[in-house]
């Protein structure tokens, strides 16, 4: 596989990985429910009780974490290296996630705001900020 396929599964996978978790462990989510208006039937999969704090944890964190990490390869994938480094990309991606939860809390747009959402959010770019400079930031993109 080239490069370019491998930074387009790590937005992708991600996101979809995100998707399956909230399938599994909380179907009741607005994203849940809008893929069901959109596609017009139930994708209700609930295979997991939601008791076990893990499972609490895993619900409320990693799909937040896995949209931030695919952020920030998204960006990166449009942008390219010739456009901006690596941490500036980091620095668009980071506020503008943190903006989205923020505006969770004045019901702009609708969800639950949570300040570990942002710490989540801040981990998984970081995570993906260290990805890229790691293995693509030192050659032409």
């Amino acid at each position: 596989m080239n490069r370019k396929t491998i930074m387009f599964l790590n937005i992708m996978c991600p996101i979809a990985a995100g998707a399956l978790i909230y399938c599994l462990v909380a179907p009741d989510v607005i994203f849940i429910k809008k893929i069901e208006d959109l596609m017009g039937w139930a994708v209700r999969m609930r295979m997991f009780p939601t008791g076990s704090v893990l499972l609490r944890l895993i619900r409320n964190y990693l799909p937040d974490m896995m949209w931030g990490y695919s952020l920030v390869f998204a960006l990166f994938y449009i942008i390219g290296n010739n456009v901006a480094s690596i941490w500036k990309i980091f620095w668009m991606a980071f506020p503008f996630s943190a903006a989205m939860e923020m505006m969770q809390k004045v019901s702009f747009i609708p969800g639950t705001f949570d300040v570990f959402d942002i710490a989540a959010i801040f981990l998984a770019e970081i995570i993906a900020a260290c990805i890229i400079y790691k293995f693509y930031s030192r050659e032409e993109f």
